[in-house]
């Protein structure tokens, strides 16, 4: 086919559809006409001055078709795969032709494109075991390509599902079915599962010095029938509903940083940075750093039995695994976590707190008790802040039992009672009870983090800003799978992972390909 129409002067908006159903030399010739039209559309336009906008929107609509014409030129030039009447597999199984060609469909980012191939299988009526031409050019089970999924992804892994469909459609000129890209969005998301629970090990070069843990959980709106597969222990803090539990767990390495209780109280507080403060040391980036989320987990036991095992113990078992593989010897592990004592009790049926592993609760959790204590004395809030300023000095300085004795006593003077004492009651058995993990004066002088805002802020990115949207509700295994890819997603090792998952998609879909050894499509040869 030769491309009659060409551009009409002075207008770069005027790009020819090519037909989709050519021959290969059709589509080589058509290739060359578009790259033509490209230089035109350049030139037509700089002589008109046409703005960067217009052209460099109907220079993507050519490059669209041209990448559909070289996407059907190469699909083109694979041949039926025609192996012979019978192929014999690595294990001796002999498998037949098909009489004749099937058709098959694979659709990319540039469009759908069929073909037809001969298939084999053992026997009239039994599965095909062999898709020749499919496994030449290893295409997926499905109808979209493997770019095609990965593109689709990247848009709903941030963004609802409809939305996302629309948004790749005005990239890619077409239409997208919201079912297919939920559909992959689950398979993908079965995949990131398997691979974040079997992360690469980072280089020891490039861990920093202190290893840290830390998990916090955050809640997700699941369908009513769904909410009661999680443990009621795992049900969201405020305004439950049908929110349940997904517990966030992140490992990381982080190198040391010493502060002191003044420097540290100065910040929370926002205040002014002195300017002989402001050439203190940056805070040392996190590194290599891991973060998953985790619902509970189903399975048969040996004797058929179902059994449930908690999100928390497998976000616990997961941070265990990893500080197994990344932790080297007489490296100091951080434990780092709010006051929840699920979390910590987990924790410790794992492992025990030693002199190299220390147990930091989270500075921000005490401040927040801290500040409340204060509003059950003080009325106006310059007190308040002043109040909860001194305290939270006093404690980053190791003061905690003489803070919540004088907390004590304070509720004692004014007289508390009813609700306000039970209030008091209760802030200073939080403090009393994690006194063990706040000897911040000894974390700021060996420099460990005291502030666990790598899993708040994974709480926030990888939950909340896609899971909790207006009007949003989610099966169980339909949040796992979007939670496991947003996790890959935003992790290093998102290239990686669709490495390997293309890899094993692979080897499953196209066991027998090593028999394509000697297959030379006619077209090539030709």
């Amino acid at each position: 086919m030769v491309v009659t129409k060409t551009i009409r002067a002075g207008n770069p908006n005027s790009v020819p559809e090519l037909p989709e159903n050519v021959s290969a030399p059709e589509a080589a010739k058509n290739l060359l006409n578009l790259a033509e039209q490209i230089k035109a559309i350049a030139e037509v336009a700089a002589k008109n001055g046409e703005s960067f906008d217009r052209t460099e929107r109907v220079v993507w609509d050519s490059v669209l078709q041209m990448g559909f014409q070289a996407r059907h030129l190469f699909v083109s030039l694979q041949g039926d795969g025609d192996l012979g009447s019978e192929v014999a597999t690595a294990s001796g199984k002999t498998l037949h032709r098909s009489e004749k060609p099937s058709s098959s469909v694979i659709r990319s980012i540039f469009g759908e494109h069929s073909f037809h191939q001969y298939v084999y299988s053992s026997g009239k009526n039994k599965p095909i075991e062999l898709r020749p031409i499919s496994a030449r050019m290893s295409l997926p089970a499905g109808r979209w390509s493997h770019c095609l999924q990965e593109f689709s992804q990247m848009f709903c892994v941030d963004h609802a599902f409809g939305q996302s469909a629309a948004n790749l459609g005005e990239v890619l000129k077409s239409r997208f079915s919201v079912d297919t890209i939920e559909k992959i969005n689950q398979q993908l998301g079965k995949s990131a599962g398997e691979f974040l629970a079997d992360l690469p090990v980072p280089e020891p070069d490039g861990e920093a010095k202190l290893l840290v843990a830390s998990a916090d959980g955050k809640g997700v709106p699941l369908i009513r029938e769904d909410a009661a597969k999680v443990a009621a222990f795992e049900t969201a803090k405020k305004n439950p509903g049908n929110r349940k539990m997904a517990t966030v767990a992140s490992v990381y390495s982080v190198g040391r940083h010493v502060r002191t209780a003044k420097e540290i109280t100065a910040a929370l507080f926002r205040d002014e940075t002195a300017p002989e403060e402001e050439a203190q040391p940056k805070r040392p980036t996190p590194q290599n750093k891991n973060t998953t989320a985790h619902f509970p987990v189903t399975k048969k036991d040996e004797t058929g039995k179902s059994v449930t095992t908690s999100g928390i113990h497998v976000a616990m078992a997961w941070i265990i695994g990893q500080i197994a593989l990344r932790r080297r010897a007489n490296q100091v592990l951080v434990v780092l976590m709010d006051g929840q004592e699920s979390l910590w009790t987990c924790f410790e049926s794992h492992l025990s707190f030693s002199l190299r592993m220390v147990g930091v609760l989270d500075i921000l959790h005490t401040l927040a008790y801290v500040w409340e204590a204060a509003g059950l004395f003080c009325s106006d809030e310059d007190a308040r802040k002043a109040f909860t300023r001194d305290r939270l000095l006093r404690i980053l300085r190791g003061e905690v039992l003489g803070v919540v004795r004088g907390l004590r006593q304070m509720g004692t003077t004014r007289k508390l009672k009813g609700d306000p004492l039970k209030d008091l009651n209760r802030i200073c058995r939080y403090l009393e009870n994690n006194a063990c993990r706040m000897r911040y004066d000894e974390y700021l002088r060996r420099g460990y983090p005291i502030a666990s805002g790598v899993i708040e802020g994974a709480c926030r990115h990888l939950v909340k800003d896609r899971m909790e949207r207006s009007g949003m509700r989610w099966t169980l295994e339909g949040a796992r799978s979007m939670l496991n890819l947003r996790a890959a997603f935003q992790s290093d090792h998102w290239r990686s992972f669709l490495d390997d998952h293309i890899a094993k998609e692979t080897n499953k879909n196209h066991s027998n390909a090593n028999m394509l050894t000697n297959y030379t499509p006619l077209t090539i040869a030709a």
